[in-house]
């Protein structure tokens, strides 16, 4: 019976650290990327919170606008999209053309700052399997890059 409950434990533990590694991720760059992703609730079929978040590092050049390609299953008003720092609500204008969203900062976003893009009233399209964001900046040196995608599984 006890080596019973130690390999049940040890098959928890495992399955534990395996899907931790999934969750969260060191970054040692130096350039804007995307951290995580959230999504709430997590087992709602229709209509949901996904939530990206953005980390502009410690020794990264400030951002000044975001570029994000929204996957063709999503659809939402511009309106419930909500940009945060913390506590803070962060003023920018959001534009939409098709599937893709520029947001401008109205002030550079700083070094050292984590940004949550909050997409609210996601209703999904439940006939295709996937959703992934693709997520671009311009920093205020002019550079554009890729900063990641986050992917949410159905």
């Amino acid at each position: 019976m006890s080596k019973l409950l130690i390999s049940i434990a040890s098959v928890g533990l495992l399955t534990t650290a395996f899907n931790l590694g999934n969750l969260a991720k060191a970054s040692d760059s130096t350039s804007p990327h995307v951290e995580s992703k959230f999504e709430f609730p997590k087992h709602r079929w229709a209509t949901v919170r996904q939530t990206i978040q953005v980390h502009v590092p410690r020794n990264s050049p400030a951002l000044e606008s975001l570029r994000i390609d929204v996957p063709e299953n999503i659809d939402f008003p511009t309106s419930k999209v909500e940009i945060t720092d913390g506590d803070r609500v962060i003023d920018a204008p959001i534009s939409r053309q098709g599937q893709r969203l520029q947001i401008g900062f109205s002030r550079s976003i700083s070094p050292d700052t984590h940004l949550r893009i909050n997409f609210n009233g996601v209703q999904r399209n439940m006939r295709t399997q996937l959703s992934v964001y693709y997520v671009y900046g311009r920093t205020v040196d002019g550079v554009n890059s890729f900063l990641g995608e986050a992917y949410f599984p159905h």
